[in-house]
């Protein structure tokens, strides 16, 4: 059992993943060895790290030098399975592979054997390294030399640029740290240790130091390349670039790091300001969510739809009986407090007889929440319902209540997906298999295959676990689903959970950066956000939600421009006219906003969105926002608020309505009496549904929570009497956890009403509120 489990950590670990990251032009079988050697290294690292491992220089030294000896050719009668291992692979990598190489990769593992001989002494003798000690040993205890050379050997050449192989390796080892920064391992000593230690400051600001180090780091690497002029030493040097993103990009990804960040509070005086406390260790711990890169790459929660969906496809397939038991206990966890939906897919999943007989009694407690949830699209949404409780507990369906193929060839890739694998799952379960035409089943499984080399189908669980569990009732044992199942699996969260996305990291990065802007020690990582967000504007000039999603949206698209033009205008004028011209192509008759297409229906949050984005062209685009403003003004309710769409929060729609409105006030001819009107009605809705304790919910009858709260407060600073600005700060300074976040239920949803949580965006919402009540007075 024990081998088993090692075996199953190691695959979550993502080696294959992580070669294709950071050598993504490789060959298949260059791809492999760097799989290999990655495995390779970190068993034996996780033996100098583990509990119960090596714990003393002299035992190192009995694991390492045999295999030094095997990379040098000195020879070892040594034959431990690490020896054996590490013989098979060397002789794969020696093939046809230039001596020169060979000497620089034996030079770099044996500096790596040293370093950590040095380091196990120093942690025998209790001794803590200056900074500059540390630094000069982590370069080499992180292994990323190696790595990068096993990645560079197909065209490897002595170089000049070799001192950029210090500046990767020392960005991978910082950004491990920062990691590793909240877990306290007796014995182990991080970069955040060390400068706690050594500038006498607590760890939180250690952290934050740590992370301008690493900025640094960075800048000092495109220095370096900067003025390379050489076209061989050019190439050399975005290799390495290249090698860096994809390596950094994989501690995000992979389960073997887990971002725990250190406490930020217990630094500050008596005299420090609760407010200005708060907002620095939330700022400290934005800085470090950031990636080196410049994204923002959040993790998603655990959601139950995925997880019963992963588990109906596993149990089908008779496979994986581990995660199987894994994903059953998750569910079994969360039954007790699950809201009314996802009780019924639990059930559906873990207790199938008790659903009632027919789709129409199971769904029909939820039918009316469903309608108004998701607008035009009801029926189909509970067809989806109808078809995922099938799938997970063998729902009987009425072939009347399937969906029609297609009336039109404009939908977006998630709409064409899920309307296929609803059909397929109709087809098969009522014994209408040719209502599923056979260009249908072609055009499906070839849009499943399709996936952009992403470990889920355009980063949606739900979506790609839905496609293939229709695939398997009508294909069984397709060779898509054994690929697909190992990247879902790759997905897991460490609650045996599975996600609804695995990245948000375009639309994070653009409301981040955005909120970023405001904050003078924030600042300094909106470049790179910047250039982040810019780098992944798609053909048709509008943005995905995440880096390599292929299906853009009227939503990032808004968010990106809204960020791009805040911060550099001038620079990024391009990416903004480029982007304004796909919104102005997606743009409906009567002046509101899709979600995907021209043809969807409009959404109010998407139509004040292009308001933000397209105000500053409007010159250009006047008839356009006019439009899109007389849209936002007439969906405004008698009672001030706007019916929310991938929302569930009453204050965030409102939040953005406003925002649009308030942007709308310097266009020509702008209605300022209705503008005004509109706003002071939105404002004066958060004033009375207000509760008791300064907060705000999802909804008027919903306890405060820190999200709603923020988002509200951002409002009534504006529009709203000082006392009531004052007892929202004040809540929401009482929500602050220890580590400086704002832990809240999410308000986002996808698909639709489904919550989905990345809880920065808590965190992000709370920055932007407590920079826009900074100074003024709070209740106490």
């Amino acid at each position: 059992m024990a081998e088993d489990s090692a075996v199953r950590r190691l695959a979550r670990m993502g080696h294959g993943r992580m070669a294709g990251l950071v050598a993504p032009g490789a060959a298949p079988g260059d791809l492999e060895l760097l799989a290999c050697w990655g495995a390779f290294i970190t068993l034996v690292d996780d033996g100098f790290d583990r509990p119960g491992g090596v714990s003393s220089a002299a035992e190192a030294r009995a694991v390492l030098d045999p295999l030094v000896a095997v990379v040098t050719g000195e020879g070892t009668a040594v034959r431990t399975p690490a020896v054996v291992a590490l013989r098979d692979l060397w002789q794969r990598t020696t093939v046809g592979t230039e001596p020169a190489w060979c000497e620089r990769f034996a030079t770099a593992y044996a500096s790596f054997a040293e370093a950590t001989c040095q380091e196990l002494r120093w942690r025998e003798e209790g001794y803590t390294p200056s900074v500059e000690e540390y630094v000069r040993l982590r370069r080499l205890t992180i292994t990323v030399t190696p790595l990068l050379l096993v990645a560079l050997r197909p065209l490897w050449t002595p170089s000049a640029t070799e001192e950029l192989y210090g500046v990767c390796a020392d960005v991978v080892a910082w950004t491990n740290d920062l990691f590793d920064a909240g877990s306290e391992r007796p014995g182990q000593v991080g970069l955040v240790d060390v400068l706690a230690r050594e500038r006498s400051i607590g760890r939180g600001e250690a952290a934050a130091v740590a992370r301008a180090m690493l900025e640094e780091s960075l800048d000092g690497f495109d220095t370096a390349t900067g003025p390379v002029r050489d076209d061989g030493s050019r190439r050399w040097a975005e290799l390495i670039r290249t090698f860096l993103g994809g390596a950094v990009a994989w501690q995000y990804e992979t389960r073997r790091y887990r971002v725990t960040l250190p406490s930020q509070r217990g630094t500050a005086g008596p005299q420090t300001d609760p407010l200005e406390a708060a907002t620095g260790a939330l700022e400290r711990r934005l800085a470090l969510a950031v990636a080196p890169g410049g994204a923002l790459p959040d993790r998603c929660v655990s959601r139950v739809l995925e997880t019963a969906l992963l588990l109906a496809l596993l149990r089908t397939r008779g496979s994986h009986e581990h995660e199987q038991r894994q994903l059953t206990r998750y569910l079994d966890e969360r039954r007790p407090a699950a809201d009314p939906l996802d009780a019924l897919l639990i059930d559906a999943c873990l207790r199938p007889h008790t659903l009632p007989a027919d789709a129409a009694d199971a769904t029909r407690p939820l039918t009316g929440g469903l309608s108004r949830a998701t607008g035009s699209r009801g029926r189909f949404k509970r067809s989806v319902l109808h078809a995922v409780l099938h799938v997970l507990g063998g729902l009987r369906l009425d072939a009347a209540d399937a969906p029609t193929p297609a009336a039109t060839p404009a939908l977006s890739t998630f709409t064409l997906v899920n309307q296929l694998a609803v059909r397929a799952v109709y087809a098969q379960a009522t014994g209408h298999q040719h209502a599923l035409s056979t260009r249908e089943r072609f055009q499906f499984s070839d849009l499943l295959a399709d996936a952009g080399g992403r470990l889920l189908w355009e980063a949606s669980a739900s979506t790609h676990l839905l496609g293939l569990n229709a695939l398997q009732s009508f294909r069984p044992g397709h060779r898509l689903i054994d690929d697909a199942v190992t990247g879902l699996l790759l997905t897991c969260d460490v609650d045996g959970g599975v996600p609804f996305l695995d990245s948000q990291d375009l639309w994070l990065s653009a409301v981040g950066g955005l909120a970023f802007l405001d904050r003078p020690a924030l600042r300094p990582y909106t470049a790179r956000m910047g250039a982040f967000v810019a780098s992944h504007q798609a053909h048709d000039g509008g943005w995905p939600f995440a880096s390599g999603v292929r299906q853009t949206d009227v939503d990032s698209t808004c968010r990106a421009m809204e960020f791009l033009q805040t911060l550099d205008p001038h620079r990024y004028r391009h990416h903004l006219r480029r982007g304004a011209a796909y919104l102005a192509a997606i743009a409906g008759s009567d002046g509101g906003f899709p979600t995907w297409l021209e043809s969807d229906h409009p959404d109010l949050d998407m139509t004040a969105g292009a308001v933000l984005a397209l105000a500053p062209f409007g010159q250009d685009h006047h008839r356009l926002v006019t439009a899109a403003i007389r849209f936002v003004l007439d969906a405004q309710l008698p009672d001030g608020s706007f019916t929310p769409s991938w929302t569930l929060s009453e204050s965030s729609v409102i939040l953005r309505a406003v925002d649009a409105l308030d942007a709308a006030r310097t266009l020509p001819a702008a209605d300022l009496a209705r503008i005004d009107g509109a706003i002071a009605r939105a404002a004066a809705r958060l004033i009375v549904t207000q509760q008791p304790d300064g907060g705000w919910g999802h909804t008027p009858d919903s306890h405060s929570d820190p999200l709603s709260t923020a988002q509200a407060l951002t409002v009534v600073s504006r529009y709203g009497p000082p006392h009531v600005t004052a007892a929202a700060g004040a809540h929401l300074l009482s929500r602050q956890s220890e580590d400086g976040c704002f832990p809240s239920p999410p308000d986002q949803v996808g698909p639709r009403p489904l919550p989905f949580d990345y809880p920065v965006v808590a965190d992000i919402h709370a920055l932007t509120a407590l920079d826009r009540i900074s100074g003024a007075p709070l209740e106490t």
